[in-house]
């Protein structure tokens, strides 16, 4: 690689590469490194959006995507709620579930997409710090109130219980691990609402989103390196040197992580993220025998299991007392392969044990690996004899503590988004102009 960058990117999700090919199309010189662990799972990313793909030539890149066919949350009892990307598909869905909310959905959209004007966007830990708004704007201030507060009382506001209530709670929170009550977790729900926020998939048969997305950082210079940084601080008055696992030297005067999940995983972590009170997430791929019907036969889907809203907050509170909950909210999908790809953000760092905390065991994984699988057969008809092969990964920034960022400056980290792609670019834009 070069001597000198502008911007070093660490990640190598789908927000980590659109933001390393966005700075590098702008002009500025740009590397991109992993980020120590794989952050990308699943088949499915948040939306790119058209003016990402314009920026990007992104159809260049034999980039095809297609929007997933539903959110579908899996009740107990067999139950189900489903919601689509338009809202009269949504509203017909939810006749079939949840009538007496139904009608209320068409408002609910409305509402949240205007709510979410007001600029607020969740942190690691769900509260929510970056907010944009004129003082002088009352009516943008009180909105701001309203997001600065817990999501329970916000989503209880429009959907008062009911299998809508859980279904919002489980595709809107889930993902980030929250339960509802949190101070600052009502910002996760305008983003929901976001038309960024759908999700996608690439095209059967054509070129997958981290393979194109790649592609398009190597045809704008990216400079790349397959090699996790060992050691990043100040150099000089503006810069950082960074020193790479394989020895190699480079400076930059920015860096930045496009996603919580690159930062964790390559041991950045802010003040306080670092003990054993906030959840990490394991991710589970499910190789099978054979194909599997998927429930609703719906194999482009994005799935949430629950029982109930109280799933959540169980969960939350077994992850902070460094206990495994035994009813995971579990989201999943299939990929094109007919594997299942499963993850939950309930997971504690560390566990607890007779008052002492303690790191994770090959015992503690098995006993994970049950639950989860327990939960997803609950769902899933005949999955336990279809199972050939599990792989597990719990990712959490436990080990964050050897400080090999604390000395760098201008470090940039976007926090939990659902809209990520979008706001990866946007802080990109953000940190050059940051002189």
């Amino acid at each position: 690689m070069a001597a000198s960058f502008e911007l070093l990117v660490i990640g190598d999700d789908a927000p980590s590469l659109v933001a390393a090919a966005a700075a590098a199309a702008s002009g500025a010189t740009t590397a991109l490194a992993p980020a120590g662990a794989s952050t990308h799972v699943g088949p499915s990313v948040c939306d790119i959006p058209n003016f990402v793909w314009q920026r990007l030539n992104l159809q260049e890149f034999g980039l095809e995507l297609e929007p997933v066919s539903a959110r579908v949350t899996l009740l107990e009892g067999g139950k189900s709620t489903t919601t689509h990307r338009t809202v009269p598909d949504s509203v017909e869905a939810l006749r079939e579930c949840d009538e007496d909310n139904a009608m209320l959905w068409p408002s609910l959209c409305e509402d949240m997409q205007a709510l979410g004007e007001a600029g607020f966007s969740i942190d690691a830990d769900g509260a929510a710090p970056d907010a944009l708004y004129d003082l002088n704007d009352l009516r943008k201030l009180a909105n701001l109130g309203r997001l600065a507060g817990a999501s329970d009382e916000l989503i209880d506001d429009y959907v008062n219980g009911g299998p809508l209530n859980a279904h919002i709670h489980a595709h809107a929170l889930a993902p980030f691990g929250l339960d509802g009550a949190e101070a600052g977790s009502a910002a996760a729900l305008p983003e929901f609402f976001d038309d960024d926020a759908w999700r996608v998939r690439a095209k059967s048969g054509t070129r997958s989103i981290i393979g194109a997305l790649r592609k398009a950082c190597e045809h704008y210079g990216v400079s790349s390196t397959t090699a996790g940084v060992r050691q990043a601080q100040a150099d000089g008055a503006r810069h950082n040197a960074i020193l790479f696992d394989d020895g190699e030297k480079v400076r930059s005067r920015r860096i930045m992580f496009a996603s919580p999940e690159a930062a964790e995983a390559a041991g950045y972590a802010l003040s306080g993220r670092n003990a054993p009170l906030n959840a990490a997430r394991a991710v589970m791929r499910i190789k099978l025998r054979d194909r599997i019907d998927p429930p609703h036969s719906d194999n482009r889907a994005l799935f949430q299991i629950i029982d109930g809203v109280d799933d959540l907050k169980a969960a939350r509170r077994n992850a902070l007392d460094g206990r495994i909950c035994e009813k995971l909210p579990i989201g999943f999908e299939f990929t094109d392969k007919g594997d299942i790809i499963a993850h939950t953000a309930y997971i504690p760092k560390k566990l607890q044990e007779e008052g002492e905390w303690r790191p994770w065991t090959g015992q503690d994984r098995q006993v994970l690996s049950t639950i989860m699988l327990s939960r997803l057969s609950s769902r899933i008809d005949g999955l336990h004899e279809k199972i050939r092969k599990t792989d597990l990964k719990v990712l959490d920034s436990a080990d964050v503590v050897d400080g090999k960022f604390s000395a760098a400056r201008n470090v940039y980290l976007q926090p939990k988004r659902h809209n990520a792609v979008a706001a990866a670019v946007r802080l990109v834009d953000e940190a050059l102009a940051d002189e």
